[in-house]
């Protein structure tokens, strides 16, 4: 995807030289969410599937930080 993103920002570079002052930014490419980090994110925090493919890294990590992070009810160790 992020190549796609490449040619459409080399098209719009090359018409925009064509046009005059129009300038094309380039956005670094998106770090991947890890398999393992979506996989806990989807299976142990509850986040669903759709909502875990659209966060970019630091979004990913920072949910998993806030999960890990929040107070939760302990539970008793052998009863």
């Amino acid at each position: 995807m992020a190549d796609e993103g490449s040619k459409l920002a080399d098209v719009i570079g090359r018409l925009g030289r064509l046009a005059g002052d129009v300038v094309v930014e380039e956005l670094p490419p998106r770090e991947p969410v890890p398999d393992w980090l979506a996989q806990r994110l989807v299976h142990t925090a509850g986040i669903p599937p759709v909502q875990v493919a659209a966060l970019s890294l630091e979004q990913a990590v920072d949910l998993w930080t806030d999960f890990m992070s929040a107070s939760r009810p302990s539970e008793p160790i052998g009863d």
